[in-house]
């Protein structure tokens, strides 16, 4: 069945990116603080909890279709799936341990790198990125250099292992993004994102036994550092707005919206990171993180104005007849 696509409403954009750029900057401090009792055993949880419940909210909206559930489309929300949650917060939850959840939301600024050129590549029909695109992704990367190279009174270095855990993750999650986009998922967005969650909850689950298995700081981990009332709460609110409201966001505008304007989320979210980190857990933030953190925002405003000025120019001779 072809999919019929509808021009989006301005509100329901901006809502959306809001989501992306405020909720899911908010998650990197959620995810340090729950981590901390078994990474992928609470993430795998949090994921088929969302999924189920987003899938009976399709359901009782009467979005979902018995085709929907057809072994194609669970085997593209298996890859999506496996890609986004085990790989993409997964290697997230991992860096953590190691990593300030301010510094690991810098580190995403490489995730449009992957993602515009992946996307480039699987779907050839759409425009490649121009210099200008090009340009606000380097200066996203440079942070990342900055962030890991510079030393600016004598801060400390990042670890080297939360950087190439980082960037497996931010390159999981660009694969996953890319391929969301590809035909055969369920028709509706929410049955689509809903099945993914809980493909890579159950992927999420099951990896955890070899990472027991390996460092004993899954199963073992929860029973003898059981989490309480607070972190509880947090693991809830990521459930909620980090799943339900943030994911589903970003499905949403991956299909609606260019892929190099969608990543941006990656250079905002280390603001929202940063000021939760330093107010909540006192993260530093020293000259190094504001120089990478400019750098990052900088990427993100040439991408915007290199969008407004295709915009522009393809709608004056249409203003013009």
């Amino acid at each position: 069945m072809t999919r019929t696509h509808e021009t989006p409403g301005a509100l329901r954009t901006t809502m959306a990116y809001g989501a992306v750029y405020l909720i899911w900057g908010s998650t990197y401090l959620a995810i340090k603080l729950v981590s901390q009792h078994g990474a992928f055993v609470l993430a795998g949880t949090r994921f088929l909890t969302a999924g189920t419940l987003l899938l009976a909210f399709a359901w009782w909206r009467g979005d979902a279709r018995k085709s929907d559930f057809a072994a194609r489309s669970w085997l593209n929300a298996a890859i999506v799936g496996t890609c986004l949650m085990l790989l993409g917060n997964g290697g997230v939850a991992i860096a953590t341990k190691t990593v300030d959840s301010g510094l690991v939301a810098l580190m995403t600024a490489v995730t449009p790198l992957w993602l515009v050129g992946l996307d480039s590549m699987m779907h050839r029909t759409h425009q490649r990125p121009g210099a200008i695109v090009w340009l606000g992704i380097a200066m996203g990367i440079a942070g990342v250099v900055v962030l890991k190279f510079g030393d600016f009174g004598g801060a400390a270095a990042v670890s080297t292992i939360g950087v190439v855990v980082m960037l497996v993750a931010t390159l999981g999650w660009a694969m996953g993004s890319v391929w969301s986009k590809r035909p055969g998922s369920a028709h509706s967005p929410l049955v689509a994102t809903a099945m993914q969650m809980l493909a890579g909850g159950v992927v999420l689950v099951l990896a955890s036994f070899p990472k027991e298995w390996i460092s004993h700081d899954e199963w073992t981990l929860l029973r003898t550092s059981p989490p309480d009332l607070t972190t509880w709460l947090w693991w809830s609110y990521l459930v909620v707005f980090g799943s339900l409201c943030g994911f589903t966001a970003y499905i949403w505008l991956l299909r609606n919206q260019p892929a190099a304007r969608v990543a941006t989320y990656a250079y905002v979210n280390p603001l929202v990171a940063i000021a939760l980190g330093w107010l909540l857990l006192s993260e530093p933030i020293g000259v190094r993180t504001f120089a990478a953190a400019g750098l990052m925002l900088g990427g993100v405003a040439v991408i915007q104005l290199a969008k407004a000025r295709k915009t522009m120019l393809t709608r004056a001779p249409i203003a013009a007849e």
